[in-house]
């Protein structure tokens, strides 16, 4: 047999009340022959107090029906509310399995709503998806060091919050004629960190998108690229999750990469943590070895070795990446990240950048809460 529970519970005070009108009583008239005072009996009818072993006697009494009976309709009511308070607990730890609830509130992504209704319809409006049974799907390429097996809710969120934004930022059309003068006119901005505020303009001016989104706690999302309208608009979000120059720089020029063969795959990895590509994806290490090399060739890492050694200046590799025309920083993370020396040398050169670029392009987080129209 099937237990079967009704969507909203029904309080006995109903029953109290048709009981009432059987008889033809008033609440006065109910409190009078109860010996209770009229409060009572109105706290009964407006389900704000409980029926009793002594309240269902004397309900029993003045109805002529069994105390039995007024403590099982009062049994039932609780056992259904339980039930729907299981259901509620259900429905919400659903919701906090698709994204990281409280996260994504203090973010303002979503509104702090009590109600698991409202909480559930507005993660939904965030993900793209009519209900919690439907997988969002974000056709992206996502450079980020944790598994590619699956996103994590932190990172659905994430991707969930570009998507979002996607259509807000500025851009003209895109022409993928041009992409190698983008490219080029990018690279002359790599030698200087302040340079990096030209950059949102630079793109919009060639129809790229570029957003600036702050990392979710545990995301490990560098940035994704993407397109809307039908392909036709390439966007890059970057999360600045490491302020340094090399691992900005590298990013921005990784997902220009995949924009330029068009990748919408989750597939990139995080090299420039993990120090190792060997679970990297054809199209991420393809990702990774042109950005590489547009920033500094390889060619140029191995004469600087075999003539200064894996341990030199300074002053050397100062000299060496305005050769390149490139910071040191850049320079010195492309050494780490192809592993010419440890990763514990040089990181004084990997200076902050998140200043110079924050604000510059459409940025949600450090203190931006942009607005999206419905």
């Amino acid at each position: 047999m099937t237990n079967r529970v009704s969507v909203e519970p029904f309080p006995p005070a109903g029953f109290i009340q048709k009981a009432m009108d059987a008889h033809g009583w008033t609440q006065d008239d109910l409190a009078q022959v109860m010996g209770r005072n009229r409060q009572t009996v109105m706290r009964l009818l407006n389900a704000q107090t409980s029926i009793t072993p002594e309240t269902a006697h004397e309900l029993a009494q003045a109805f002529e029906t069994s105390p039995e009976v007024w403590m099982n309709l009062q049994m039932s009511y609780e056992l259904a509310l339980a039930a729907k308070e299981d259901r509620d607990i259900e429905r919400r730890a659903k919701i906090y399995q698709k994204v990281p609830v409280r996260d994504v509130i203090k973010r303002h992504w979503i509104p702090d709503e009590r109600a698991t209704s409202e909480l559930e319809a507005n993660v939904c409006k965030l993900l793209g998806v009519s209900s919690l049974d439907e997988s969002p799907r974000f056709a992206m390429a996502a450079r980020k060091s944790t598994s590619y097996d699956y996103d994590t809710p932190a990172q659905v969120a994430w991707f969930a919050r570009a998507s979002q934004l996607a259509y807000a930022a500025p851009a003209t059309t895109y022409d993928p004629g041009v992409f190698g003068t983008a490219m080029a006119e990018l690279r002359k901005l790599a030698a200087e960190p302040e340079d990096l505020r030209k950059v949102p303009k630079l793109l919009a001016d060639f129809g790229i998108r570029l957003l600036l989104i702050e990392r979710l706690p545990k995301s490990k999302v560098d940035g994704v690229a993407f397109w809307i309208n039908e392909d036709e608009s390439p966007v890059i979000a970057l999360s600045l999750r490491y302020d340094r120059i090399d691992n900005v720089w590298h990013t921005l020029i990784h997902e220009m990469i995949h924009i330029k063969y068009h990748d919408q795959t989750k597939v990139d990895v995080d090299l420039s943590v993990s120090g190792s590509g060997t679970d990297a994806t054809d199209i991420e290490n393809r990702a990774n070895t042109e950005a590489s090399e547009f920033l500094v060739p390889y060619e140029k890492l191995q004469s600087f070795v075999a003539r200064h050694g894996r341990i030199s200046s300074q002053v050397e590799i100062v000299r060496a990446a305005k050769v390149q025309r490139v910071h040191p920083g850049i320079f010195v993370g492309q050494m780490h990240g192809r592993g010419f020396i440890d990763f514990r040398y040089y990181r004084k050169l990997l200076v902050p950048i998140r200043s110079e670029i924050v604000g510059q392009a459409l940025t949600d987080g450090w203190g931006n809460v942009p607005v999206i129209g419905d």
